[in-house]
């Protein structure tokens, strides 16, 4: 069992290696990038794959503007999140009754801006570091958001975040590339993309 000075010292050791990589990462925005989402679920056979951009405006708006299969815009604004699809009227709802949605956007606005700390609020926190790869495991502190969501994992190399993993307590989840759409039609196996996942990691930091 740990002494509280043990756990004290694994505490300011992991705050301090958090401290370094917000440096790393820190952009000023306006910060944009773009990426591809495969989501897995055990009710379907095949994927299903969206890309697009993720932006984080100089204004402090984040912006995720999925191209393909079809159009779909997601503004962040605060508190407020404003969705458009093509050929249908725009919606607005607030994050605090979309607590999933909240942390998902959250953490990816974090990732584009550099900015972790605001992660502890919602998250428990782990950095993992083999340099210059690093993993950030997020478990939610929430039990009710817990029900939903497992944990994430954000894999990087140097001051490159390469993915991010959402999993769900039943083992479903999306895996997301900070990396342009690849050319073709074919579908990759979940393990496919998780292989590309560590891999786009490794590679961002050559």
């Amino acid at each position: 069992m740990l002494t509280a000075t043990a756990t004290q010292g694994r505490e300011l050791e992991r705050d301090r290696g958090l401290e370094a990589l917000e440096q790393k990462l820190a952009r000023t925005p306006p910060v944009s990038t773009e990426f591809v989402e495969y989501r897995f679920s055990h009710l379907l056979k095949k994927p299903l794959r969206s890309s697009g951009t993720l932006e984080y405006r100089a204004d402090g708006v984040m912006v995720r503007n999925v191209v393909a299969p079809g159009r779909e815009l997601t503004e962040v604004d605060g508190g407020q999140v404003r969705i458009t699809r093509a050929g249908k009227p725009a919606r607005t709802l607030s994050l605090q009754r979309a607590p999933q949605l909240r942390v998902l956007l959250g953490s990816f606005r974090a990732l584009l801006e550099g900015r972790l700390s605001p992660l502890q609020q919602d998250f428990a926190v782990t950095l993992d570091e083999n340099p210059p790869d690093w993993t950030l495991t997020l478990e939610p502190r929430d039990p009710g958001l817990a029900k939903h969501l497992a944990h994430i994992e954000v894999h990087g190399s140097g001051d490159r975040p390469a993915c991010v993993e959402a999993v769900e307590p039943d083992g479903d989840g999306a895996l997301t590339l900070f990396t342009a759409p690849p050319a073709g039609n074919t579908l990759p196996t979940r393990a496919d993309v998780e292989r590309q996942c560590r891999v786009s990691a490794v590679q961002g930091a050559k």
